[in-house]
């Protein structure tokens, strides 16, 4: 789902979601930067602004419930 790009471990909550338990996994990774952004940026060593997948995995058994974009809260 995320490729070949890093990601690193945000959270891990346990939640009930449409009346089942689920653990909530949230995955940081780097935004994919445009031409302009990455020559702008050489010389570096920032990963710059990250996006956020949430995922839902069942408690019980550890299926795959649901997966969606995270907004990252504003600072």
């Amino acid at each position: 789902m995320l490729g070949e790009r890093p990601f690193r471990l945000e959270e891990i909550e346990r939640d009930t979601y449409k009346g089942r338990e689920v653990w909530r996994v949230t995955l940081g990774y780097p935004r994919e930067k445009s031409l302009t952004e990455v020559v702008s940026s050489l010389g570096t060593l920032a990963l710059g602004p990250l996006e956020y997948k949430l995922f839902l995995i069942d408690a019980a058994n550890g299926d795959l419930v649901a997966m969606k974009l995270r907004e990252p809260l504003p600072q």
